[in-house]
């Protein structure tokens, strides 16, 4: 019996609902590859997403040689990813379930905060990404509105990453009331 073709990296996109229109892409890869440069780490380099749907974000490092991971509840979008990325290392789980034991060296939440409901969810995730981080972290596409009880978001992150003895952090505007935070742990 032949073997399910490989999935591509439209199709992770499209997974996770992500426009396909004609250069989405292109644009794609080169938004992973700024965030790599961010965080200046390169092929070699263990990625670790939490919260990585299909698998999107760390499909393009994959392909340049990056040890790829990650943990989301879905089941049904974990197995795109492990189709996609069978040297992979996808779990299904909560982020707030990841084993923070295991190092790799960066640890990225590319879906921000997505499934934290509360500041107490975001500074437990913003800990475990942190214990298990060896070089960096990083939370991208997080809303300027994204946390009721913190008016200044990025304060708020930049307090709990405080806390947690984090202290070069850098923030980047992303799009439309979003921003991207890195921190060299």
């Amino acid at each position: 019996m032949a073997e399910a073709p490989r999935l591509t990296l439209a199709d992770l996109l499209a997974a996770e609902g992500a426009t396909t229109e004609q250069g989405a892409e292109p644009a794609w890869r080169a938004f992973v590859e700024h965030v790599a440069e961010s965080l200046d780490v390169g092929p070699g380099t263990s990625v670790f997403d939490v919260g990585c749907g299909a698998g999107a974000f760390v499909y393009p490092l994959w392909e340049n040689g990056y040890v790829v991971g990650g943990v989301d509840v879905t089941e049904e979008r974990v197995a795109l990813a492990r189709n996609a990325m069978p040297q992979g290392r996808f779990a299904v789980g909560t982020p707030a379930a990841f084993d923070p034991a295991e190092p790799w060296d960066v640890v990225v939440a590319s879906r921000g905060f997505a499934d934290c409901i509360d500041l107490d969810q975001v500074r437990g995730l913003l800990a475990r990404m942190v214990a298990k981080a060896t070089h960096a972290v990083a939370v991208l596409n997080v809303a300027e509105s994204a946390w009721a009880g913190a008016p200044d978001h990025r304060a708020a992150l930049l307090r709990m990453l405080a806390e947690i003895g984090v202290t070069t952090v850098q923030f980047e505007y992303a799009a439309a009331g979003r921003f991207h935070a890195y921190a060299k742990v």
